[in-house]
């Protein structure tokens, strides 16, 4: 079966990128933007879009998924979002129209830009797990502008995809915006967070298929051979200061990384409690995660790190730079020691032990530090004149 959706998915992707490219050079266009956000609550894609209904005169236009309207975008939708199906002829008619396409995963197959209609890459973090792209029809996400959060990540990234120096925009994430809003006691009761917390986000080894993206099998099995004397240690410890572990697992992993006595929380549960992900960060004690971009996000916070990587001899994506676990600030657990003790005792200080160490890693990787980085992001395409001037009023 996947093999067949594989084969199905590169038909209709190539054919929307020689044919969307082929009418964007013709086909007139209006005073609006379109957004594709994946999930549909990633919140680079929802932040950008609220921030251009405030910074953007024209029609702002978000390209849907099936299934019900997430609550952050229907609250959009009240302030003249206009919601139009990704999947079908007036998502393809908007994205025509669009002077300006913005999205966080790429969207119809990624045409290769025309000079008339700029293409704003949001992405989705700022890391050092290797994003080059795959041989598979839209695995290149062509671009025009590429923004991020840091000068040593989002250059490199930017370059994966095509995009010059100095059309990366480094305004910072969007979606940290969330992050200094952490959403009350009540809503996190509904996900069944009764106290304080830490948080698990490791990334995906084995993908699942999600949307319109080809799944290439990879070996996972260290990594879980790994976490299985691990994730008990810390559930444990964590539960001896009266602390829970909240796990979040990545939408594309097939795991869903359920362990016995820890708080899973998936899409579903976080739009169902009307919770965001980066608010659910922005009211945690500490984080632990490995690969993922999500590390350099929550230095904003300056709260306790640690780094779950089993599997760091056997992962097998190329890291950037390859020394990063080296020097990233906080406990790359070892599994043959006393594994997460630098995090307990950080934990225990409130963050003070390694307070220094987030601070010149911060620095080292010239971390951007904005609490509006979506209105910084839509000024910034306005001073580079990929939109328009003026403002709704």
């Amino acid at each position: 079966m996947t093999t067949v959706r594989n084969g199905a998915l590169t038909v209709v992707l190539h054919t929307l990128r020689v044919v969307l490219r082929a009418l964007s050079h013709v086909v007139p266009q209006s005073h609006s933007v379109v957004v594709s956000a994946s999930p549909e609550t990633e919140g680079n894609g929802v932040e950008t879009a609220a921030a251009l209904l405030r910074g953007y005169a024209g029609r702002v236009v978000w390209l849907r998924d099936r299934g019900p309207v997430p609550a952050e975008v229907a609250v959009l939708a009240a302030q003249d979002l206009v919601l139009v199906p990704k999947a079908s002829l007036r998502g393809l008619w908007a994205y025509l129209r669009a002077e300006a396409v913005l999205f966080t995963h790429g969207l119809y197959g990624s045409p290769r830009p025309v000079a008339r209609k700029p293409v704003v890459n949001l992405w989705h973090g700022d890391g050092p797990k290797d994003v080059t792209p795959g041989r598979g029809v839209g695995a290149l996400i062509a671009s025009t502008w590429f923004v991020g959060s840091t000068r040593l990540f989002s250059p490199w990234q930017a370059s994966l995809f095509g995009v010059r120096p100095e059309r990366v925009l480094l305004t910072g994430n969007p979606r940290t915006d969330r992050l200094w809003d952490p959403p009350p006691a009540d809503r996190l009761e509904r996900l069944g967070i009764t106290g304080p917390f830490v948080v698990w986000m490791p990334t995906f080894r084995r993908p699942r298929p999600v949307g319109a993206v080809q799944v290439v099998g990879t070996v996972a099995d260290e990594a879980d051979d790994g976490l299985a004397a691990l994730v008990p240690e810390l559930l444990a410890r964590l539960r001896e200061r009266g602390l829970q572990l909240v796990v979040k697992p990545h939408p594309m992993d097939a795991d869903r990384r359920r362990w016995p006595g820890a708080v899973v929380v998936e899409e579903p549960d976080l739009v169902a409690a009307g919770v965001t992900i980066y608010g659910l960060l922005g009211a945690s004690a500490g984080l632990v995660t490995d690969y993922s971009s999500v590390w350099v996000d929550y230095l904003l916070l300056d709260r306790p790190l640690a780094f779950l990587v089993p599997d760091r001899d056997t992962y097998d994506r190329p890291l950037h730079p390859p020394d990063v676990l080296d020097w990233v600030p906080g406990e790359v657990v070892d599994p043959t020691d006393r594994p997460f003790v630098e995090l307990l005792a950080d934990l225990d200080a409130d963050g003070r032990l390694g307070a220094a160490r987030r601070h010149e890693v911060a620095e080292r990787i010239g971390l951007q530090r904005s609490r509006s980085a979506a209105d910084d992001l839509v000024s910034a395409l306005v001073a580079a004149g990929v939109l328009p001037p003026g403002s709704r009023t």
